[in-house]
C-alpha cells in the first residue's frame, strides 16, 4: 500500500515564523495552537512538522490541518522544555514551523477501515478521519485513553465516524468514559478475516505492536505511525533508526508488514544520546 513520496523541498526545509490565531485548554497539561502556513496547511494525514519555540527548543508535531484558510492545529503535551514553552505561548505569539515531512497514511482503494488510537495519536487519525470520511469511506475508530480527560477532540470523531456508517468505541484506563481496559482489548473483539480493508493505528508504541500482531491475524493490512526522537526531522542526523530506517524519513507512517520484521517495533527505542532503552510496557 506504500506510495513513492517527493521529497521536501527547499521552502519546505526553511523555518517560516508563523503567528498563533488560537489556543485551546483541551486537558490539564495539554493545549491545541492553530496558526496559518500554506506549506503545513497541504501536509498528507500522518506528516509531521518541526516545530520552533524561539530560544528554546525546536521539536516534531502531528499535523492536523482544516482544510480552509490555511489553518493548522497542532496539539502539545508537556513533555521537555520545547513543549513546555510552546505551552505558555498566547494568541498573537510568534512560533517557527517547517516541513511537513515523512511518510503519510495510504489509503487507495479502501472501502471501510478501522483506527485505534492512544493518546495524543489521535491526532494524525484525525486527520486521516477528516480526509476519509470526505471521500465517503467507513470509518471506525477505537479511542483510547489514561482517563475521560485525555480523550481528544471525542465531539469530532463520534460526530464525523458515524456520519460515515462507522462506529466509535470509547476505552479508557480507567474506565471512567466508555468500556474500563485497553485499546486492544476493544481491537480484538471487533475484528474477524477480512471485516476491514485496512487498520491505522496511533498511539503507545506497545499498543501499536499488538494492534499489528492483530490484523495480522485477521489477515487484514495495518499502517502504524511511530514516535521516535526527531533531531533533524529530514533524515540527516539518524537519531530516529528503527532497525535499517530512519522513522522521519522512511516513516512516521510504516505497513504492519514491515514492522512485524523489526525487533525493535514494541521493545525498544533510543534515547537522545542514542543509547537503545527498553519500552515501558507497566
Amino acid at each position: 500500500m506504500s506510495v513513492a513520496l517527493p521529497e521536501p523541498s527547499f521552502v519546505s526545509h526553511r523555518p517560516r515564523a508563523v503567528t498563533i490565531l488560537a489556543v485551546t485548554d483541551e486537558a490539564s497539561d495539554i493545549k491545541s495552537l492553530i496558526f496559518r502556513d500554506k506549506l503545513t496547511a497541504a501536509a498528507l494525514p500522518g506528516q509531521f512538522g518541526m516545530v520552533w519555540a524561539p530560544g528554546v527548543d525546536e521539536v516534531p508535531m502531528s499535523l492536523l490541518p482544516s482544510g480552509r484558510d490555511d489553518a493548522v492545529t497542532i496539539a502539545v503535551k508537556k513533555r521537555g522544555k520545547g513543549t513546555a514553552a510552546l505551552l505558555g505561548k498566547g494568541v498573537r505569539s510568534l512560533i517557527g514551523v517547517r516541513g511537513p515531512y515523512g511518510r503519510g497514511f495510504t489509503s487507495a482503494g479502501v472501502r471501510k477501515v478501522l483506527m485505534v488510537a492512544g493518546g495524543m495519536g489521535v491526532v494524525p487519525l484525525l486527520a486521516l478521519l477528516r480526509s476519509l470520511a470526505s471521500a465517503g469511506v467507513q470509518c471506525s475508530f477505537i479511542h483510547g485513553a489514561h482517563t475521560s480527560q485525555e480523550l481528544l477532540f471525542r465531539s469530532e470523531i463520534g460526530l464525523l465516524s458515524e456520519s460515515t456508517g462507522g462506529t466509535v468505541r470509547i476505552v479508557t484506563d480507567d474506565g471512567s468514559a466508555g468500556a474500563k481496559g485497553l485499546a486492544t482489548d476493544e481491537t480484538a473483539k471487533v475484528l474477524h478475516p477480512r471485516s476491514f480493508d485496512c487498520i491505522y493505528t496511533c498511539g503507545p508504541e506497545i499498543m501499536m505492536r499488538r494492534v499489528v500482531d492483530l490484523a495480522s491475524e485477521a489477515r487484514i493490512p495495518a499502517e502504524a505511525s511511530l514516535e521516535r526522537i526527531f533531531k533533524c526531522g529530514s533524515g540527516i542526523c539518524g537519531s530516529c533508526c528503527i532497525g535499517p530506517y530512519l522513522t522521519c524519513r522512511d516513516g512516521p507512517v510504516f505497513t504492519g508488514e514491515t514492522l512485524r520484521g523489526l525487533l525493535e517495533f514494541g521493545r525498544s527505542t533510543r534515547d537522545a544520546s542514542g543509547s537503545r532503552v527498553t519500552i515501558d510496557t507497566s
